[in-house]
């Protein structure tokens, strides 16, 4: 698949090293984690399943 330009692709490549810029994503993981238990796996697996709906969406909507 080629690449597109994107405004931001330094900080997409760099998202799997230094994670998001925002601090909430930290500050809602944590309240997850730490406030009602869900390990890491869990949390991983809410945040996969979100992002692919919305690829699923915006797929759609390219094609559609």
């Amino acid at each position: 698949m080629t690449r597109k330009m994107h405004p931001d692709s330094h900080e997409l490549h760099d998202w799997p090293i230094y994670g998001p810029n925002d601090p909430e994503v930290a500050l809602l993981v944590d309240r997850l984690g730490f406030d009602h238990g869900l390990r890491v796996r869990e949390i991983e697996k809410i945040l996969i399943a979100a992002l692919r709906l919305r690829l699923t969406e915006e797929e759609q909507r390219e094609t559609g």
